[in-house]
């Protein structure tokens, strides 16, 4: 036997004989329990509690997925797995909180994390239910606005989160719009932020560490979404359906007046009436919510259920583990497991815990692997195709060849991707500019992408491939009247460097300096931005 394969062995031996003392709360606390695998048509859940209260949660999930697409008329593009973990122990569920969540006097009743393989929530024995539901439902909010390709304004995202946290519903209706107690506590106790200051923080600002501002901008960004949409008010329905739909696109922060102008415009006032108005709102305590009839969603009993294993089950909370707390006991666990045959499941596992920690080749490896054991996860395929496209497109080069084999290879992942989620715009936009970059574009790809050009979120760098494309078929003519329409769709600056770049080559002139935009970006080859996710 080799050192190394000896090693694994005693490696894997005192990982058994770690997970076996798990009942007395190491390393995997919970595992003596028994634990029931139930998948409803969105999520998937280990729990250890009883049928009724894990069908309960599971209702409730759906139900907050099915009405919040329905409010905004969004469909899923980018979907991801979803497991939950519900565990019978309060102890037992603290073992698995990230370092971020522990210490301090309060206890936390559940949390939810994303990765890019799969989103993981877990949940505390229901001691306090509304205080559960709440935590979980806001983050779960964050998901879905990331899955369905919308990447809203901080204050909007955390505003509505916390409208939605507080849903409730009886058997005819559900309830949006319950003041959330926290949020009425703060917007009583410290002054509001003024609007032009809370429109402008984003996402990196230092405002999101724990200090008082973060709690007032929560407060007050769920108080303006509530007045907005729930509040008694004389700004016209059409008005500000309308208003809701320009605040939260992530534009508005790079258009700082224009969307002020909006506000005035469309709701009849400017920033300090606006906060006026607000703090009128927030002192006449009226925050009433609405009730509308239930989605229709599929009925708990159909679920399927099933028993657990317990070495399956160990797998899982060793997964957990991992994903929440980082523990290298968990992954040398699930290292040592890889070493005994592959597993899809870990394979896509190891290559969130890879691409988290910056090693981008590893996380290749690892998803390469699922995607050969015959992965139906939409995410792998899209987070694989990310990165082998983040490789190869380094720079906007007008010279620039892919290799046909290279080319062939990422075809083919983003054609699969696109088989599971046809309704994505990512894969789309790279295959465009695949096709923009080989000698001979497949006419097929170039047809599928423009079939559905109106639905992809960034159009303007999406027809700035086609009309690449355009010139590698000899088609200079339709490639300089594509070209000419670019500007209809508000480019930004590096769409319009670029798009100079290529005038010039299909005119047959120098670049006019004149027209492009002040980027650090000297000759012809400059730095193309990462293909990133919503966040």
């Amino acid at each position: 036997m080799s050192f190394r394969r000896l090693i694994s062995l005693f490696v894997g031996l005192a990982l058994l004989g770690s997970a076996l003392r798990a009942a007395k709360g190491e390393p995997y606390p919970g595992l003596e329990r028994k634990w029931t695998h139930y998948q409803s048509p969105n999520f998937e859940l280990y729990s250890a509690k009883g049928d009724r209260e894990s069908r309960d949660v599971l209702e409730k999930m759906e139900l907050l997925r099915a009405l919040f697409l329905d409010t905004f008329k969004l469909q899923p593009r980018l979907p991801q797995p979803v497991t939950l973990y519900f565990f019978a122990r309060q102890d037992e569920f603290d073992a698995y909180l990230p370092a971020s969540r522990r210490g301090g006097d309060s206890s936390y009743a559940g949390y939810c994390n994303s990765f890019p393989d799969r989103t993981v929530i877990s949940l505390a024995p229901m001691n306090d239910r509304s205080q559960t539901r709440q935590l979980v439902y806001h983050e779960y909010i964050h998901y879905l606005f990331r899955i369905t390709e919308q990447n809203p304004v901080p204050w909007f995202n955390e505003g509505m989160a916390e409208i939605f946290s507080t849903m409730d519903e009886d058997k005819e209706w559900v309830v949006l719009g319950t003041p959330v107690k926290g949020r009425v506590q703060d917007l009583h106790t410290y002054p509001m932020m003024p609007f032009g200051q809370l429109f402008a923080v984003r996402s990196d600002s230092p405002l999101f560490k724990d200090s008082v501002d973060t709690g007032i901008f929560y407060a007050q960004s769920w108080a303006f979404l509530h007045y907005c949409r729930f509040g008694l008010h004389k700004i016209p329905p059409e008005k500000m359906e309308l208003f809701l739909r320009v605040a939260g696109s992530p534009d508005i922060q790079e258009k700082a007046e224009q969307f002020r102008a909006v506000c005035k415009d469309l709701l009849g006032m400017d920033y300090p009436e606006l906060l006026r108005e607000l703090e009128h709102y927030v002192m006449s305590g009226r925050f009433q919510g609405r009730k509308a009839p239930r989605p229709a969603i599929a009925d708990p009993k159909g679920y399927e259920v099933r028993s657990v294993p317990a070495d399956e089950m160990g797998e899982r909370l060793a997964e957990l583990m991992l994903r929440s707390t980082g523990s290298p006991i968990a992954n040398l666990y699930v290292r040592n497991r890889l070493e005994q045959g592959p597993d899809l499941r870990l394979h896509e596992l190891m290559g969130s815990v890879a691409l988290m920690a910056d090693e981008t080749d590893v996380a290749r490896d690892h998803w390469r692997q699922a995607v050969e054991l015959g992965t139906t996860n939409a995410a792998i395929f899209r987070e694989l195709a990310r990165l082998e496209s983040n490789t190869v497109f380094a720079e906007f080069n007008l010279d620039y060849r892919m290799p046909p084999k290279r080319a062939d290879d990422l075809r083919k992942l983003l054609k699969k991707s696109i088989e599971c989620a046809p309704t994505q715009s990512m894969g789309y936009e790279m295959l465009a500019w695949v096709e923009a970059s080989v000698s001979q574009p497949e006419i097929a790809n170039v047809k599928l992408v423009q079939g559905h050009f109106n639905t992809l979120n960034d159009r303007p760098r999406t027809l700035l491939a086609l009309v690449l494309v355009r010139m590698r078929l000899g088609d200079e003519k339709d490639a300089a009247d594509l070209l000419k329409e670019l500007g209809k769709l508000q480019p930004n600056d590096w769409v319009r460097y670029c798009a100079e770049l290529t005038a010039a080559r299909l005119e047959n002139r120098p670049v006019d300096s004149e027209r492009l935009p002040k980027l650090k970006m000297p000759g012809m080859r400059i730095k193309m931005p990462a293909i990133t996710l919503p966040h």
